[in-house]
């Protein structure tokens, strides 16, 4: 069985490799939900606000980095140290995540690039703003962003090491935030860039919105005895686990992940004859991997109580790969999809 290293990454080469395109076009409805979605993208996307840079440099800024060991199958996580001489103010993110965190909480004229990825809207809920900017490079290129001369990149656990290291060679400052796998470890991210940046109270504007709206979020759920059983189901069998948004996302909505209580940490193959033994209340598919069809004409699975009550329900896979303050959007739209008639 294949390595995996992160949600993000095993995505990204799923939808490339099987060639998946954005969803345009797909016949595909929006549910209704919890909360406006329309209104909760833009509150949960500028809460700029303030002075231009808070005071207080130098500054040391202690944090913990927390990287995911797909050997042990567990976190590791330091405490690591960085002295700042002044704040940052030509900032170039490598992951799609920070730049959705610091399109809420920094000036955007001091964003001076994103990677290509952060302009896919397979991948990103402010892919339309980014591609409008031009200011694109690709994935791996490390040249452009060190001609630009950058006061800090921001790289994350699965950012290519050999950019890293030609960013290093060259003697670009880089502040590498590992890995987050749920809404707890992107609002400690937060935190951490709000410090970095200078922007520490926009950084606690966004998180007392998020607080606000997973209330309201929660209060409108509908009362259950016992919590639904999700199981999330991708191309080539894989099923997330403990360590992987899609608990963050179940947790939200007061719902279990099935991958999880069955024991798998991070991401796993599984047959469809264990699927059918786990037995979930409900199977979710990214809408793209057009898996729905034949999960349900699968000798196996046609016994399975999902299939039987036609509870194999599509999302598109952009809301279940988020790995910033939209968590909570992805988190609403799934109300919407596995609570019908509620909202």
């Amino acid at each position: 069985m294949m390595k995996l290293t992160t949600l993000t990454t095993i995505c990204f080469l799923l939808a490339f490799s099987s060639g998946v395109t954005p969803v345009v076009g797909e016949e595909w409805v929006m549910p209704p939900t919890p909360l406006p979605m329309e209104q909760l993208f833009k509150e949960l996307s500028y809460v700029r606000e303030g002075p231009e840079v808070e005071e207080g440099w130098p500054r040391q800024i202690s944090f913990s980095h927390r990287l995911y060991d797909y050997r042990r199958e567990t976190f590791q996580i330091e405490l690591r140290t960085v002295d700042l001489a002044r704040a940052p103010l030509r900032i170039i993110p490598h992951a799609v995540g920070v730049s959705e965190i610091l399109w809420a909480i920094c000036p955007r004229q001091r964003l001076l690039m994103f990677n290509e990825v952060a302009a896919d809207p397979r991948f990103s809920l402010i892919a339309d703003e980014v591609a409008k900017s031009g200011r694109i490079f690709s994935y791996k290129e490390s040249e452009l962003v060190i001609a630009s001369q950058p006061d800090i990149v921001f790289t994350v656990a699965f950012s290519d090491a050999v950019f890293k290291q030609r960013l290093q060679r060259a003697g670009i400052p880089t502040f590498d935030l590992g890995s987050q796998d749920s809404l707890e470890s992107v609002i400690e991210e937060i935190k951490v860039l709000g410090q970095v940046l200078g922007e520490s109270a926009n950084a606690e504007a966004l998180l007392d919105i998020i607080a606000q709206k997973r209330a309201l979020l929660q209060a409108a759920l509908p009362s259950r005895k016992k919590p639904l059983r999700l199981l999330y189901y991708d191309l080539g069998g894989y099923i997330p686990g403990v360590a992987s948004n899609f608990t963050s996302l179940c947790e939200l909505i007061g719902a279990v992940n099935v991958g999880a209580e069955q024991g798998i940490k991070s991401w796993k193959q599984v047959d469809h004859e264990t699927l059918l033994k786990w037995d979930p209340e409900m199977i979710i598919v990214p809408l793209e991997s057009k898996l729905e069809p034949s999960l349900k004409i699968d000798s196996l699975l046609c016994h399975a109580r999902a299939v039987k009550g036609d509870r194999i329900l599509t999302i598109p896979g952009l809301y279940l790969r988020i790995n910033s303050q939209f968590l909570l959007l992805g988190a609403n739209l799934l109300a919407g999809i596995v609570y019908p008639n509620e909202f």
